[in-house]
């Protein structure tokens, strides 16, 4: 396990970094957010055709949670809203995947996916396949309690879990593990009584690790695949341990 933690200063703020976020959409009014780069729906209609609208307003409120520590990792990134949950925190896998080929065709550089799948679906697989093959990296929350594997577990995918005791601004990476990422699944703090009431855990554990890519991505914008940026994450553990112990 390789541990990291991120200096703002020397990393950026993902400027340039193209981010998709495939949720239940986004609210910019949202403090935590402010204006949004663009972004689209995708539903299922009456006739069960999936189709394509404009808006992307949250009905639900955790795709701008998530969205927010997104933002506050990088602020200067280009956030795209992708809307795939409408009354509720589900949909179908056919849905996922078109929204995963929108971006591969609007040429994002990083999609995040606070959520998973609880059976490995081989046309889900492909087109993770392709995404990682054309440098684009998706970052998947993983929730192995209630089964939700997917597509965490693929090799084309960063998995991302909540660690139990993680603190905010530390990462683990375990490149050669299911799980590659561990790191505290907090929330953008909320002022007041309100902070008790906000979401946490595996989806905002991933968001964490999606701000923190985009920042690498922006100093090191030749590291596109999973492979090239697995190295740029070993060695900026290495580095950081160096100057630890020359403390």
């Amino acid at each position: 396990m390789y541990p990291f933690s991120m200096d703002e200063e020397e990393w950026g703020n993902g400027q340039g970094i193209k981010i998709a976020h495939i949720d239940s959409g986004i609210n910019e009014w949202h403090p935590h957010i402010g204006k949004v780069t663009g972004g689209i729906a995708f539903r299922v209609n009456d006739v069960g055709k999936i189709v394509m609208e404009e808006s992307f307003q949250d009905d639900l409120g955790h795709g701008t949670a998530v969205a927010g520590v997104i933002k506050g990792q990088a602020p200067e990134a280009e956030l795209w809203a992708v809307k795939i949950f409408h009354d509720r925190l589900t949909t179908y896998i056919e849905v996922l995947c078109a929204a995963i080929e929108w971006c591969l065709e609007q040429r994002m550089d990083i999609i995040n996916l606070s959520l998973g799948v609880n059976q490995d679906i081989p046309a889900f697989r492909h087109i993770c396949e392709q995404a990682n093959e054309a440098g684009i990296l998706i970052v998947s929350a993983c929730d192995e309690q209630n089964g939700l594997y997917w597509p965490g577990y693929y090799h084309s995918v960063y998995a991302v879990r909540s660690a139990k005791s993680g603190r905010r601004g530390v990462f683990h990476f375990s490149p050669n593990d299911p799980i590659h990422f561990q790191t505290a699944g907090v929330p953008r703090e909320l002022e007041g009584p309100l902070q008790k009431f906000n979401y946490q855990g595996h989806s905002f554990a991933a968001a964490h690790v999606t701000g923190v890519i985009a920042k690498v991505k922006e100093k090191y914008p030749e590291a596109r695949t999973i492979s090239e940026m697995n190295q740029l994450f070993i060695k900026l553990s290495e580095q950081q341990a160096v100057q630890e112990r020359s403390i």
